[in-house]
């Protein structure tokens, strides 16, 4: 390894100039590199939406879902299918087997449901795919387009702006949501149809023949070619009224203009109902392109809105952002780069304390350099900077000064011992070079392992290893190759003190650096507490062994929810926004449930600024924290956008606690929903949840319970919901939900055979006027000025817009008076031929795996100590108690305990893999078998301090947690790896056992404390909270911070004794096999 030293001393000056090209690339990469909020990720989801507008939800059910389920069967790499069936629209979502090829079953499941679209019903919707990642659900910015006009106004309006935002630099598309399907409506007056002598089928049969037009080719002369047309269509309102449905005997012209109420531009009724702050709007959510910087996307973005907003204000337009990104990247920034820059500044000030100013700055110059090189490697490779990158940057920032500590603490070990700057280098490089290596590559290995984390959580976390891996790479090469020359030529240079050490004993000259100084003290208690525990190894390993077993006691049953001890949750993500579902009586039209939805988003901007941002309103449907849609028209959404965190002042916690926040907006809305709503109706039932900026999860609890029949599943979910209502310890649940299907009247309007063929009419015949007349008829489309439109023939309502004297329908059952057979004297009229039957059908049914399926939700009450394992146990329990209650149903848990159970399986299987890689790795530098096990037991020290960290300061163990105790069984090694080897060192230059022991605990204690310390430092703020604590990653960095502590008191303390005990027992084995060897000698003798 001298040779190696040496070497780079004579290329100091390549080396310098290495150096500050590689600080220039990586500043060039810093502003070069996607900034994003969360990474790209694939879910492994895919939604497949047909809408068949006018169906009943079992029909939806018949002929569209199992339709496309079965076309499904059969499909590789899929764990479940689960399906919706709603009236009007039809939802299958189809769940990939974790970490196959998604987007190639993706491709072969298009393919399928496209191939059997001509079997759905031709008044059906072509099927839509929706294939989830992460820029679905997490756009750069939503652009909201409002004002006090016409909806069809903000769709052009918005059009107009969505053109201007496909022409941004790396914008994938800005869809446009909230438009209307724009139809031309024929709508007839049924007065005027009985005046007339005129039925519904022949103003359809009439419009339909003159908006005919056919293709006719060419035709050609010898000398001349013809290209050929026959027909037309209908493309403006004077020819639509123009047009001709008879000719009276008297030779007059009846007319659609002498038969209808109007003929306008209208459009579908819509499905889903937009609003913003109150308002109508139009949005246009941004989406951006993997390479794409999301926050210079952003301020692009709304710089163009602005500049549209100001050029159309006297239109009244307004422009309003919500779902902005930005706000999560810069509360990112702002506490992470907080944390960073404070442990940054924290482990400088320990190393300037501990090893002299000078030492400190070669030291710290290794976390700019080791930051900047990681950034540069994550340029090449294409990672971007995102908040999980950046946390990681904060876990590392401690551990990336460790190998230049240990090194520059080595060599100015050497130096105090009196040796030459160079001699110094060169030695105390050289001595600590290896272990320096193989510390760093356990740290790297044990990080490395997470990458098999399985499904879209592991693509998540993916980000750490990576970062992690980049920076500790950056950081050794800083250590080993730029730290000598530059210890060499700007280290500290008195070194007379410590030449006079030189004289005395050996034995004092393995303490002489801690004689005096800061850790002499701490040396004295050290040496004092070491010698303790290795008269006294039978009682300090008993004691370690009861301390163990009851940290991972108590670590499993709090895991697998048998005694809740420590708090258990997946990912508690930050809050910046919450979701509001609003869910009113089945039957509630589109327009009162939009009407709800504004008037609970008015009451919740009311709060002001403070507490609300904005709020985005959606009436027709509500996602779930699975983003999940639930569709129909009496659901409906609320999205708020909380303040930044400095803008927040919530009344009822001084705190701003928006845990706490949540609880206090259930009930005001709760409240405001009694009083505006319990005398006029409909009484909304509202739900509040956050929306976790961490991979979906879906709801704490979630138990979906599947029947033979659909009976079978509600039955079975009315007997569990009422054990999960028992005031126990599941009475922390709240918003304890199901969704079963609500029954609604539905009129059925059946044709009577008899009456139909008596009159020589089909029932298909009768069956067709009756929809059209009710839904209206298409009847080819109509040509605008830019675009093509539906062509519809209806009866007109009273209801209609622009119907001014109110004549057509008023209720569904005035439909049995139109016509079907005009007669001057004696029509034969629908009610003639129809039977009408009020039956009550479901709004929506759902399948999981095929069959029905009623699943159970609820969230946990903040604070609670219950967790969705215990809820599993408590669950099982009870169904395991009452077997005959449950014959055939089957229980299945969902939303957070799926999450986490799968997550925690394969991190498991990480941490094992990371010991392995671990042992391997210190059995090839030490070349024993039972040494790297003795080195590799300091990471269950590591696991007490988490475990008992955890539980003091009562903070949840979340998957962060578990992250920290594999990161930690890399970090936890170096200290014994370290330790270990100088006792090897010291025991190869022939000195007694104990001796060696106590002279590698003093070389290794300075070094050991002194990374330990600068290693929590750099955490502690991001674990305490200063200067912003972030409640997703503040439970990881506590487990890190405490695992840390412990392992290395534990270690200092347990290893030397480790160490003698093993020696010891080889000591004594070598003199019985040599008595024996010895004994089998002398038998011939004898």
């Amino acid at each position: 390894m001298k040779s190696v030293v040496r070497f780079s001393i004579k290329q100091t000056v390549f080396l310098n100039v290495v150096f500050v090209i590689l600080v220039i690339a990586g500043a060039f990469s810093i502003f070069t590199t996607p900034l994003e909020n969360m990474p790209v990720v694939d879910m492994g989801n895919v939604f497949i939406n047909t809408v068949y507008y006018g169906a009943s939800a079992d029909d939806v059910e018949q002929l569209v879902t199992a339709e496309i389920e079965e076309a499904l069967d059969g499909l590789e790499d899929v764990e479940w299918i689960k399906s919706d069936s709603y009236r009007n629209f039809s939802s299958v979502e189809v769940k990939f087997l974790d970490d196959s090829d998604y987007r190639f079953r993706y491709d072969e499941l298009r393919f399928r449901v496209l191939n059997i679209k001509d079997e759905l019903p031709p008044d059906a919707d072509e099927p839509t795919f929706m294939y989830l990642d992460t820029n679905a659900w997490l756009p750069v910015v939503i652009v909201n387009i409002t004002g006090e006009l016409s909806q069809r106004s903000l769709e052009r309006y918005a059009a107009e702006l969505r053109t201007s935002l496909q022409t941004i630099p790396d914008v994938r598309d800005a869809t446009l949501e909230g438009e209307y399907d724009t139809e031309f409506h024929i709508s007839l007056d049924p007065v005027k149809l009985r005046r007339f002598g005129i039925t519904f089928q022949q103003v359809v049969d009439a419009v339909r023949s003159a908006n005919t037009k056919i293709p006719t080719g060419r035709f050609r002369t010898r000398e001349s070619e013809f290209m050929l047309d026959a027909g037309d269509r209908l493309n403006s309102q004077e020819e639509v009224l123009n047009t001709v449905v008879r000719r009276d005997g008297d030779g007059n012209f009846v007319r659609i203009r002498h038969l209808v109420t109007n003929a306008r531009l209208s459009h579908r009724d819509p499905s889903v109902i937009p609003s913003v702050n109150g308002r109508s709007t139009v949005r246009l959510p941004v989406t951006k392109e993997e390479k794409g910087n999301a926050i210079e996307i952003s301020q692009a973005v709304k710089e163009t809105a602005r500049e549209f907003e100001s050029k159309h204000a006297r239109d009244g337009i307004q422009v309003i952002f919500t779902n902005d990104s930005t706000i999560e990247i810069n509360d990112s920034l702002n506490t992470l780069g907080g944390n960073l820059l404070l442990g940054m500044g924290l482990v400088t000030l320990v190393l300037w304390g501990t090893l002299g100013f000078r030492n400190a700055m070669l030291t710290a110059i290794g976390i700019p350099f080791a930051f900047l090189g990681s950034v540069l490697m994550m340029k090449i490779t294409g990672v971007s900077l995102n908040t999980i990158s950046l946390f990681a940057f904060v876990l590392v920032t401690g551990i990336m000064v460790d190998d230049a500590v240990i090194i520059v603490e080595n060599i100015y070990r050497h130096f105090q011992m009196g040796k030459s700057h160079k001699e110094a280098v060169i030695d105390g490089t050289a001595e600590v070079m290896l272990p320096v290596i193989a510390s760093a590559l356990t740290t790297i290995l044990a990080f490395i392992p997470m990458l098999l984390m399985s499904g879209s959580t592991g693509d998540f976390f993916a980000y750490i290893p990576k970062t992690v891996t980049y920076a500790l790479v950056a950081s050794l090469i800083e250590a080993l190759f730029i730290l000598p020359i530059h210890f060499l030529e700007w280290g500290p240079k008195d070194g007379s003190q410590a030449a006079r050490k030189m004289q005395e004993h050996d034995a004092e000259d393995a303490f002489s650096h801690l004689s005096s100084g800061m850790f002499a003290p701490f040396w004295i208690a050290y040496r004092w507490s070491v010698e303790k525990i290795l008269n006294h190894k039978i009682i300090a390993f008993t004691a370690m062994t009861l301390i163990l077993v009851t940290a991972v006691g108590i670590l499993v049953l709090s895991a697998s929810g048998v005694l809740p001890l420590i708090k258990v949750e997946f990912f508690p993500g930050n809050y910046f926004r919450y979701h509001v579902t609003v869910n009113t009586p089945v039957g509630t039209a589109i327009e009162k449930t939009d009407a709800i939805v504004r008037d609970l988003s008015r009451h919740i901007m009311s709060l002001g600024k403070s507490q609300a941002q904005s709020t985005s309103g959606s009436a027709g449907y509500f996602e779930d924290e699975d983003y999940t849609r639930h569709d129909g028209s009496h659901y409906g959404q609320i999205v708020v956008t909380l303040p930044e965190e400095k803008n927040r002042d919530f009344p009822e916690n001084p705190a701003n606690d928006p845990q706490l926040h949540l609880e206090y907006i259930r009930g005001r809305l709760a409240d405001f929903a009694r009083r505006k709503y319990a005398a006029d109706g409909p009484m909304p039932v509202t739900r509040v949840f956050k929306e976790s900026d961490g991979p979906p999860t879906g709801k704490a609890v979630n138990i979906r319970v599947t029947g033979t029949t659909l009976q079978d599943a509600v039955d079975a979910a009315d007997r569990l919901k009422v054990f999960l209502q028992q005031p126990t310890e599941l009475a922390d649940l709240v918003d304890l939900a199901d969704n079963r299907p609500s029954f609604h009247k539905t009129f059925k309007f059946v044709p009577r055979q008899e009456a139909v063929f008596e009159f020589g009419l089909q029932p298909a015949t009768v069956t067709r006027m009756v929809a059209g007349a009710l839904n209206g008829e298409y009847v080819g489309k109509f040509r605008t000025v830019d675009e093509e439109v539906d062509l519809m023939v209806r009866i007109a309502r009273q209801a209609d817009r622009g119907n001014i004297k109110g004549s057509g329908l008023a209720q569904p059952l005035d439909v049995l008076g139109i016509p079907v057979v005009e007669d001057s004297t004696s029509p034969v009229l629908l009610r003639d031929l129809i039977e009408v039957k009020p039956v009550n059908e479901p709004d929506v049914k759902s399948r999981y795996k095929g069959k029905p399926t009623v699943t159970l939700t609820a969230d946990i009450r903040p604070g609670s100590r219950l967790s969705p394992a215990r809820v599993q146990v408590l669950v099982s329990k009870y169904l395991k108690s009452n077997p005959d209650e449950f014959n055939g149903v089957t229980f299945v848990f969902g939303g957070e305990f799926e999450s986490t159970s799968k997550s925690y399986a394969s991190l498991t299987m990480a941490f094992f893999i990371a010991l392995l890689a671990i042992y391997m790795v210190l059995s090839s530098q030490f070349k024993d078998y039972i040494q790297p096990l003795m080195i590799i037991s300091s990471v269950p020290m590591a696991l007490i301090g988490v475990v008992f960290g955890l539980l003091v300061t009562r903070t949840t163990f979340t998957i962060g947690s578990f992250l920290a105790i594999i990161g930690l069984a890399g970090l936890a090694v170096n200290d014994s790896l370290l330790l270990i080897d100088f006792m090897n060192v010291r025991l190869r230059q022939g000195k007694p056992l104990r001796q060696a022991v106590i002279e590698a605990c003093a070389a290794r204690m300075r070094p050991v404390l002194i990374t330990t310390i600068t290693t929590t430092l750099g955490l502690l703020p991001m674990a305490i909270g200063i200067p912003n604590k972030s409640i997703s990653w503040s439970p990881m960095a506590t487990a890190f911070v405490s695992g840390l502590i412990s392992a290395t008191v534990l270690t200092l303390l347990i290893t030397p004794a480790n160490y003698e005990a093993f020696e010891q027992f080889k000591a004594f084995f070598r003199r019985v096999f040599q008595r024996d060897r010895s004994s089998k000698k002398a038998l011939p003798q004898q």
